[in-house]
């Protein structure tokens, strides 16, 4: 995978690699969220879909020989590719995941946060973020969570978990990253499952969130 287009201009071949790493930033801290979660899970005796996991990822640079062109995939011609050396010595970068089915079920959106009371892979997946925004201190929100199915060296069936999104506090986490007004829409439209409760997870307190984020604002306005 890499970048071509993100609703703006054509994507340069350094902005590709920043928004590579920030990717891969978020699968990571995802692969780390999602282990405590599953922990914390089985502590308190809470029933979630355990066949959730976090798509692996290794990132690669392509290599081009001297006086070649970059690969027709890589959309970069070669001007471009001389160009951005010159410049700042810019690398394709790609980022590299293993196979799974080409069929996607999406859970949540870029500001949409269905609840899934009766779907367990769902209501597991909006419990998580509720208790990543919980564990984060309300720092970060994880959307646009979707799945593909694909089968690990055991046999066993796994849900996984690619190209998510999060809205952060300071706004930097990558592509999508609405920032705080990402954060309260998640906290005005969030609606608790039975797996929430079970984590110890509530709603109290988010309206004390959004308080201290219009202050917050207003502060800055001023």
């Amino acid at each position: 995978k890499r970048f071509f287009d993100i609703g703006e201009e054509q994507v340069e071949i350094h902005e590709n690699s920043k928004f590579l790493i920030q990717e891969i930033t978020r699968l990571a801290k995802s692969g780390y969220y999602l282990e405590h979660f599953v922990a914390e899970a089985k502590q308190r005796g809470v029933s979630i879909d355990e066949t959730i996991s976090v798509t692996d990822f290794k990132l690669g640079i392509e290599v081009v020989q001297d006086g070649a062109s970059p690969s027709l995939a890589s959309g970069v011609s070669l001007d471009r590719y001389q160009d951005a050396n010159t410049n700042s010595n810019s690398k394709l970068l790609w980022l590299f995941e293993p196979r799974r089915s080409a069929r996607v079920d999406h859970w949540s959106g870029t500001n949409d946060y269905p609840a899934w009371h009766h779907k367990k892979l769902g209501s597991t997946l909006n419990a998580f973020t509720h208790y990543v925004y919980h564990l984060t201190q309300e720092s970060i929100v994880f959307a646009d969570l979707q799945t593909s199915t694909a089968v690990n060296e055991h046999g066993d069936g796994l849900n996984v978990l690619f190209d998510m999104m999060t809205h952060t506090s300071n706004g930097a986490s990558g592509v999508g990253d609405h920032g705080q007004e990402g954060i309260d829409t998640f906290v005005q439209s969030h609606e608790c499952v039975d797996r929430c409760d079970g984590l110890g997870l509530s709603k109290e307190g988010f309206t004390k969130a959004l308080k201290e984020s219009g202050e917050s604002d207003e502060e800055e306005e001023n």
